[in-house]
């Protein structure tokens, strides 16, 4: 038996599913419908809600009784499977009543045979607009209950009005109509499984109809036969519960089952939503990961995973180059246009650099200002030609910010294999053809070259070797003296790195201080030598220095560029009299940051410190610097000094410039003299205080300490020759200065 209504509700759970698989999409509002629709099954009230109980139209039929108790459920879909029982009634009543009427009617009376056919025509109707009730109103409600009581009413007195139809016939006659009621209430109780209530529709008037029917025919044979009638009839209700009960547990069952499948596909658009979202989610993190948030290309994750891609395809027939390009002066351009007005410049270029490359090539952004393309495929030569439309398509003017802002590339150019087979080894070569290009005036292509290869790896080589000296403690503190040239005295010393290295030999300043530089350790040299040297100025210093004696000491432009605002020379000369201490700045130190680094010098000052302007005739700006900075001295450059005693104007130029500085009160030193004649011409310019070889070279502690007693004591033994009535204090003697 089945439900014209039963497989409504699975239909429906199974057009859901479907819209979750088949439109990924569409499953986030098919997901939200399931789930309002959807709440646990229980035993008592299996609570699935849905559209509301008034929806009547076809097209949602089985959906409104959703929401209502298990039980109004299991009752309502029990009474579709008694109406559905019914159905065949609308075809076969009437042409069963007339057929038996056709055959008996020389039998039977002919008023009754008439009377039982306007009964079976009743219940024909009854139940066909039952039946059209049902199907036009799927939700059950009092009228769909009260017509179907009405039918199973009136199909049950067309049954049971057999017995009386044949009454007044002879006994076998009457015995075959007996046998009617008999039959149609067995069916009966087949027919109204579930509902009892339908089945005592049916089964009174049946029982009552053919009983009465019995009774009229004044034979106590059939008389007894009705009250058997009656018993049967009861044995009947209790089969009906028998079966009832089965259907109605079946029913509960497949509801439950229903609900459950629900669940399972609700659950199931629930999962595809939270996967969808979650692989959505995924791709979102993948490409924030792998790509720059403000020009869209790869990010240096990216393009570094982009390269490893291509070199792992690489073989030995295929050739792939890479372009290290960087931006010319973009640090000029960020300070003019601003951090918002750099970003709208980066992005403009980045865009160029996409629509310049061909299909299958790669670019990403790697640094504020760096980018590197990729191309698979290119060699050297084909490298070349994109680098160059890249460096005319990047020379463009840029609008941000409302204004035309010139712009230049660099581009350093390397290819696998020729120039290696690995990400970094291509990294690495195309970088070092970027800082020649950049060294040979910017605006330009180098292509890596084995030269290029040696000098890079020679530059690696030193670099090592130089981190392991400072390690080892191989860079040394060495002393070179300075002189009064008009007395013979020495008034200070200049604190300067040495590399001794392992062999004996050792290496001036001027042979590692660029690599240093190169590779950011001159903050760390710095600090590494000024170590060593503050214990021997503190022994220096305690033995008794002479009368202005003061140490040297050189503040490298990569430290205080950096960290003026950290207070640099605190930490340098930690544990030493700052009125021993002279600090010589750069030009190039000062200029990043020129009222931090003059409020660091001043604070210096005001401690007993002394500033000296270093390399004075080196730079153009030097001479307005001398307002700005709290100096006490400038020191002439070497350069100036080479030729001073033999180029009348390089001699103008350092006297006028001696004549400026000492006007305004400032003290002038001067370095690098060589010879005689340079000292003297120095001396007749007005500049006193020197230092150099023509004086005495670097040397190490140990033989400072002895250079400076020895003069301490000529310098003793001259003045006693020149006043024969002094006599040395007690408490001087040579040997206790040394």
């Amino acid at each position: 038996m089945t439900s014209i209504h039963d497989d409504l509700p699975r239909d429906t759970m199974m057009r859901h599913v479907h819209d979750g698989r088949g439109h990924g999409r569409a499953s986030r509002r098919t997901s939200a419908r399931v789930a309002d629709r959807v709440e646990p099954a229980c035993p008592e009230t299996d609570a699935v809600t849905g559209t509301d109980d008034g929806d009547t139209d076809g097209s949602h039929a089985g959906t409104g009784r959703l929401g209502r108790p298990l039980a109004d459920r299991v009752r309502d879909d029990a009474l579709h499977h008694v109406v559905a029982n019914l159905a065949p009634l609308q075809v076969l009543l009437l042409p069963l009543a007339l057929l038996v009427a056709f055959v008996m009617h020389g039998e039977v009376g002919g008023d009754r045979l008439a009377a039982w056919l306007s009964a079976s025509t009743l219940a024909t109707v009854t139940v066909t607009v039952t039946c059209a009730r049902v199907r036009t109103h799927p939700i059950v409600d009092r009228t769909t209950t009260v017509l179907a009581a009405a039918a199973l009413a009136c199909v049950g007195s067309v049954a049971g009005m057999s017995t009386w139809v044949a009454a007044t016939s002879a006994i076998d006659v009457e015995m075959m109509f007996a046998l009617f009621p008999a039959v149609s209430l067995a069916v009966g109780t087949i027919v109204c499984a579930g509902r009892r209530d339908m089945f005592l529709w049916y089964a009174v008037p049946l029982t009552g109809a053919a009983s009465g029917g019995l009774l009229t025919t004044g034979d106590t044979r059939m008389q007894a036969l009705a009250a058997l009638y009656v018993g049967y009839a009861m044995s009947q209700v209790a089969l009906h519960h028998t079966v009832s009960k089965s259907l109605l547990a079946s029913l509960r069952l497949q509801f439950t089952s229903q609900a459950l499948a629900v669940r399972m596909a609700s659950d199931q658009l629930a999962l595809t939503h939270a996967y969808e979202q979650l692989s959505e989610t995924n791709a979102r993190l993948a490409h924030l990961a792998s790509h720059d948030p403000l020009t869209g290309l790869l990010n240096r994750r990216g393009t570094l995973e982009r390269i490893d891609q291509v070199m792992g395809r690489l073989d030995e027939h295929e050739s792939v180059a890479l372009l290290f390009c960087d931006l010319d002066r973009f640090k000029a351009v960020n300070d003019l246009l601003g951090h918002r007005g750099g970003d709208q410049f980066i992005t403009v270029l980045a865009d160029r650099i996409g629509r310049t490359l061909e299909h299958g090539c790669v670019a990403g952004r790697i640094g504020g200002d760096e980018f590197v393309v990729v191309l698979p495929g290119h060699d050297t030569a084909r490298a070349a030609a994109v680098a160059s439309r890249l460096v005319g398509v990047l020379a463009q003017p840029v609008h941000a910010e409302g204004r035309s802002v010139p712009s230049s590339v660099s581009i350093g150019v390397s290819s696998a294999p020729a120039h290696g087979r690995s990400t970094s080894d291509l990294l690495r070569n195309a970088n070092a053809a970027l800082h020649r290009a950049k060294h040979a005036g910017r605006n330009r292509i180098e292509l890596f070259d084995g030269d290029m290869h040696q000098q890079l790896q020679d530059a690696v080589e030193a670099e090592q070797a130089l981190r392991r000296a400072i390690d080892e403690g191989e860079i040394l503190p060495f002393f070179q003296p300075e002189i009064d040239a008009s007395t013979g005295r020495v008034v200070g010393a200049e604190i300067l790195a040495r590399w001794l290295r392992s062999d004996g030999t050792v290496l001036g300043a001027n042979e590692f201080i660029g690599i240093a530089r190169s590779a950011g350790l001159l903050e760390r040299l710095t600090e590494r030598v000024l170590g060593h040297a503050r214990p021997n100025m503190r022994r220096l210093a305690s033995f008794g220095l002479p009368d202005g004696f003061r140490f040297r000491v050189n503040l490298a432009p990569a430290n205080t560029d950096r960290s003026w605002r950290n207070d640099p020379i605190d930490e340098l000369i930690r544990g030493i009299d700052p009125s021993l201490v002279t600090v010589d700045v750069r030009e190039s130190a000062i200029a990043t940051d020129l009222p931090t680094a003059a409020a660091t010098l001043a604070a210096f000052r005001a401690r007993g410190g002394r500033v000296c302007l270093d390399d004075f005739t080196h730079g153009v700006s030097s001479l307005s610097l001398l307002r700005k900075l709290p100096v006490d001295e400038v020191r002439v450059d070497r350069q100036a000094i080479d030729s001073i005693a033999s180029h009348p104007h390089d001699r103008a130029i350092v006297r006028s410039i001696i004549a400026v500085v000492r006007e305004i009160g400032l003290s002038v030193t001067a370095e690098g003299v060589e010879t005689g004649a340079q000292a003297d011409t120095l001396i007749a310019l007005g500049c006193v205080r020197q230092q150099g070889h023509h004086y005495a070279k670097a040397m190490p502690a140990a033989d400072f300490e002895a250079y400076l007693v020895a003069h301490q004591a000529e310098g003793l033994a001259a003045a006693g020759e020149r006043s024969t009535d002094w006599t040395p204090p007690n408490e001087w003697n040579v040997d206790d200065i040394r």
